[in-house]
């Protein structure tokens, strides 16, 4: 049996993620953002609107970089299966990461790692991994070792989730990587409004039929 469906509007995210990102500042402080394609792209974009960075006292746009990973399996419209294996289609531009490029472009910075969904946890746990063998590649580079062991402790990644479903997970987020996530749902079929194929405001008039969680 198909779990329920829960539609949600671009003002369901929207607002989601504006309160989140206030705590997401506070505890965490990101630089620079990686938005897991495609289901990360607009909440990332989202999120730099309420997350700046302060530069000689001047309130600046955090990057955002773009990783595409594929782990679903399209059954047309918006429904999906989950897939068995992450392909890597797209990772990151180290050549488009500024300033920092002096350091491989990673080394030194609060890394957020965004996607719209925690669902089985595989692309996160997935990503994670690969992001900590560029961070490793890079520190591997630096030969004096205080700055090595400086430019590690500086490092940080974290995740940020619009929706973390309460399941069972495929894997465990490492404990130095910090979590965030803007609404945690039960295991339902969550409905985005960038998957919607038909009518836009027909989805959101459906809204009114969404199970109550």
């Amino acid at each position: 049996m198909a779990p329920p469906m829960l539609r949600l509007s671009y003002n369901d995210i929207h607002n989601a993620i504006a309160r989140t990102a206030p705590r997401i500042m506070s505890e965490f402080s990101p630089d620079l953002f990686i938005a897991i394609g495609g289901g990360g792209f607009i909440p990332a974009r989202i999120l730099r609107t309420f997350c700046k960075v302060t530069t000689d006292g001047k309130k600046r746009n955090i990057p955002i970089q773009a990783v595409g990973l594929t782990l679903y399996e399209s059954l047309g419209g918006i429904e999906e299966v989950v897939g068995q294996e992450v392909v890597r289609v797209q990772w990151i531009d180290f050549s488009t990461l500024g300033s920092k490029l002096k350091h491989g472009g990673l080394l030194g910075r609060h890394i957020l790692i965004v996607d719209e969904v925690d669902d089985t946890r595989t692309t996160l746990v997935y990503t994670i991994k690969e992001m900590q063998k560029d961070i490793n590649k890079q520190l591997e580079a630096i030969e004096d070792v205080d700055e090595r062991e400086r430019l590690r402790a500086t490092t940080k990644l974290g995740i940020f989730v619009v929706h973390n479903k309460l399941k069972p997970k495929a894997g465990e987020i490492p404990a130095d990587v910090a979590y965030f996530s803007a609404v945690d749902t039960p295991d339902v079929w969550l409905a985005y409004p960038w998957e919607c194929e038909t009518d836009i405001e027909e989805h959101d008039m459906l809204r009114k039929d969404n199970p109550t969680l």
